[in-house]
């Protein structure tokens, strides 16, 4: 399933990113990679934007984004 099928405050592990190689890293270096449990705290109207919490961080992301990650239920 795709990052956006998750409810809010639900948990998912990170499965696969199938993004541009220049997204990706910087993504990676944000804390997002495969294997990475992460929390998905809000989305926008529309789910256009999620906001997601990795560790103590958070990240928002563009629904094309997060529309490429997949993820497990965690």
């Amino acid at each position: 399933m795709c990052l956006l099928e998750i409810e809010k405050n639900g948990y998912a592990m990170i499965c696969k990113i199938d993004l541009d190689s220049g997204t990706k890293h910087r993504l990676r270096s944000l804390g997002l990679a495969r294997n990475t449990r992460i929390c998905v705290k809000q989305y926008g109207c529309c789910k256009s934007t999620v906001q997601i919490k990795i560790d103590k961080s958070f990240i928002a992301l563009r629904k094309e984004e997060a529309r490429q990650i997949e993820v497990v239920a965690a």
